[in-house]
């Protein structure tokens, strides 16, 4: 009898330095956690803080250049600037979605700007390009063309019967990728059957019979930057 009520005291004494121990542990573990969550949440602060940093500093260079690209652009005309330029044709310009969409402000065409980053990246084309292009086109989105078919840059409209004869399209996507990759194709690559040279001027001389075509979408991409511009400096 006395053996076992020196077993059984002996064992509940271990047993509870082994729970006095793991407690000890636990805590002393999870006031570790602790400590390790609130440095890595410092640490994933200060990242974020550091990446927005250097966001901002990406997206004032990429406006400051675009001011100055506007200013050669009105000074020297479409055939004169270089291939560096955000009003290149074949430049794809690196601006996000969001900055491209500060562009269509105040049209109907708001909301379109990542089908157009989508299809200037797929095809080659300027967005900036197409957007001013569909803006000229559509009347700032306005158009029958637009509205009934889809179509916002007038394909296939033909003179003689322009509604009529207008591509109907699914929706704004399809018309956006389908004028992207004609225009790479036919009038923004050398071997294509009307390629004049690659600036509004080139593209102008056969993409429509108004012969004024290419200076009212050189003053739609006056427009588009200077609205992008306008859209910077009030994020700022």
């Amino acid at each position: 009898m006395v053996y076992k009520k020196s077993f059984i005291n002996n064992f509940i004494f271990l047993m509870l330095l082994i729970f006095l121990n793991i407690t000890i542990v636990n805590k002393a573990y999870a006031s570790e956690v602790k400590v390790n969550r609130k440095e890595a949440l410092l640490l994933g602060l200060k990242q974020i803080s550091d990446e927005t940093k250097n966001l901002k500093d990406m997206r004032d260079i990429r406006f400051e250049k675009l001011k100055k690209d506007l200013d050669d652009f009105i000074e020297k005309g479409p055939t004169k600037i270089g291939d560096t330029s955000d009003f290149y044709p074949l430049n794809l310009t690196q601006f996000s979605t969001e900055e491209l969409g500060w562009g269509l402000r105040g049209t109907n065409l708001m909301g379109l700007e990542k089908d157009f980053k989508d299809a200037s990246k797929e095809e080659g084309v300027n967005p900036i390009l197409l957007m001013a292009m569909a803006k000229h086109e559509t009347g700032n989105g306005t158009s029958e063309l637009y509205k009934n078919k889809k179509n916002l840059f007038g394909f296939n409209a033909v003179d003689h019967d322009p509604y009529n004869l207008a591509t109907d399209f699914k929706d704004e996507r399809a018309s956006i990728f389908t004028v992207a990759k004609h225009l790479k194709n036919e009038y923004l690559s050398e071997d294509g059957k009307f390629y004049n040279g690659v600036s509004t001027n080139g593209i102008g001389k056969l993409y429509a019979t108004d012969p004024d075509w290419s200076k009212k979408v050189d003053w739609m991409m006056i427009e588009v930057v200077r609205s992008m511009i306008k859209g910077y400096e009030e994020y700022e």
